[in-house]
Protein backbone atom coordinates (compact mmCIF):
# COMPACT_ATOMS: atom_id res chain seq x y z
CA UNK A 1 0.00 0.00 0.00
CA UNK A 2 1.56 3.33 -0.98
CA UNK A 3 0.58 6.90 0.90
CA UNK A 4 1.24 10.18 0.33
CA UNK A 5 2.78 12.40 3.35
CA UNK A 6 2.65 15.56 4.11
CA UNK A 7 6.77 15.82 5.40
CA UNK A 8 8.84 13.46 4.82
CA UNK A 9 10.62 12.03 7.77
CA UNK A 10 13.42 9.63 6.89
CA UNK A 11 12.53 5.91 6.70
CA UNK A 12 14.03 4.61 10.31
CA UNK A 13 11.51 7.03 11.63
CA UNK A 14 8.64 5.53 9.61
CA UNK A 15 9.59 1.89 10.38
CA UNK A 16 9.84 2.57 14.27
CA UNK A 17 6.50 4.32 14.13
CA UNK A 18 4.87 1.19 12.16
CA UNK A 19 6.87 -1.09 14.65
CA UNK A 20 4.62 -1.65 17.09
CA UNK A 21 1.90 -2.29 14.55
CA UNK A 22 4.02 -4.92 12.60
CA UNK A 23 7.40 -5.54 13.51
CA UNK A 24 8.16 -7.16 9.89
CA UNK A 25 6.71 -4.19 8.03
CA UNK A 26 8.98 -2.88 5.40
CA UNK A 27 9.03 0.47 3.71
CA UNK A 28 10.33 2.37 0.90
CA UNK A 29 10.48 6.12 0.86
CA UNK A 30 10.14 8.49 -2.00
CA UNK A 31 11.63 11.77 -0.21
CA UNK A 32 11.71 13.46 -3.17
CA UNK A 33 7.98 12.91 -3.86
CA UNK A 34 6.46 12.13 -0.11
CA UNK A 35 5.89 9.13 -0.96
CA UNK A 36 5.51 6.12 0.97
CA UNK A 37 5.32 2.24 0.31
CA UNK A 38 4.70 0.36 3.04
CA UNK A 39 4.59 -3.85 2.95
CA UNK A 40 2.67 -4.90 6.45
CA UNK A 41 -0.26 -7.09 7.64
CA UNK A 42 -1.75 -3.84 9.48
CA UNK A 43 -4.40 -2.51 7.59
CA UNK A 44 -3.65 0.89 5.42
CA UNK A 45 -6.10 2.88 8.49
CA UNK A 46 -3.78 1.61 10.95
CA UNK A 47 -0.75 2.44 8.80
CA UNK A 48 -2.06 5.73 8.63
CA UNK A 49 -3.74 6.28 12.38
CA UNK A 50 0.27 5.22 13.41
CA UNK A 51 1.91 7.35 11.23
CA UNK A 52 -0.55 10.50 12.32
CA UNK A 53 0.59 9.32 15.87
CA UNK A 54 4.57 10.06 15.16
CA UNK A 55 3.15 13.66 13.42
CA UNK A 56 2.91 12.63 9.97
CA UNK A 57 -0.31 13.46 7.93
CA UNK A 58 -0.90 10.29 5.23
CA UNK A 59 -3.22 9.94 2.63
CA UNK A 60 -3.73 6.58 0.83
CA UNK A 61 -2.69 6.78 -2.89
CA UNK A 62 -5.47 6.21 -4.74
CA UNK A 63 -3.14 4.75 -7.60
CA UNK A 64 0.31 3.04 -7.07
CA UNK A 65 3.54 4.53 -8.69
CA UNK A 66 6.54 2.87 -8.26
CA UNK A 67 8.57 3.97 -4.97
CA UNK A 68 12.45 3.55 -5.72
CA UNK A 69 13.85 0.69 -3.47
CA UNK A 70 10.10 -0.49 -3.47
CA UNK A 71 8.39 -3.66 -4.59
CA UNK A 72 5.68 -1.50 -6.74
CA UNK A 73 6.86 -1.60 -10.66
CA UNK A 74 4.51 -0.30 -13.34
CA UNK A 75 7.19 -0.74 -16.07
CA UNK A 76 7.06 3.12 -16.88
CA UNK A 77 11.02 4.04 -15.79
CA UNK A 78 12.86 4.88 -18.24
Amino acid sequence: MQFELSRTPDAATLAAALRPLDPDAKVALDAAHGRLEVISSASSEQVVAALREAGFAAEPMEREVHVSGGSTCCGGCG
